[in-house]
């Protein structure tokens, strides 16, 4: 994500919780499972899986490989027509808050813009302006924020 791209992506986040997924599996393999547990029951086709998800109030969990769970929701993309994300406390999953994802992001970002001047504090408050967000007054204050950045600058 590029600094212009910054603000947009951000808006989109929200002010809310979620959950990451950390595990091993690979986002191919993630998808690959789900594929082949709907298409094993038949319910694979768009019609057939609005069907299945209409009839369990609109959701649906299934577990993979590493015992992650995760829920199925139809999408309002015909053509991605199946939602897909980490079931709330899910094994390999990590609870973050909006505004840690936010500061994450951010950090990402002008680490990648060649922004960041190497003193941690002052460079997450700087990124967390960026991100129309207040200041964290120490690095103990930040500690699931440090997380969260360590989750998303890590290569793979």
């Amino acid at each position: 994500m590029s600094i212009t791209d910054l603000p947009a992506a951000l808006q989109k986040i929200g002010t809310s919780q979620m959950d990451m997924y950390t595990g091993a599996l690979a986002v191919e393999v993630i998808f690959e499972e789900v594929t082949a547990q709907l298409t094993a029951q038949g319910i694979f086709l768009p019609a057939a899986f609005a069907a299945w998800v209409a009839a369990r109030d609109g959701y649906v969990e299934v577990t993979l490989s590493d015992t992650s769970r995760w829920v199925l929701r139809l999408s309002d993309n015909p053509e991605q027509y199946i939602h897909l994300h980490p079931g709330r406390y899910s094994p390999h999953s990590l609870r973050i808050k909006a505004a840690a994802l936010k500061t994450a992001m951010a950090y990402k970002a002008a680490a990648d813009s060649g922004l960041l001047s190497g003193e941690l504090l002052p460079d997450i408050n700087a990124v967390r302006g960026m991100a129309a967000l207040s200041p964290v007054r120490s690095l103990e204050d930040a500690q699931h924020i440090l997380k969260i950045i360590s989750l998303v600058t890590v290569s793979k």
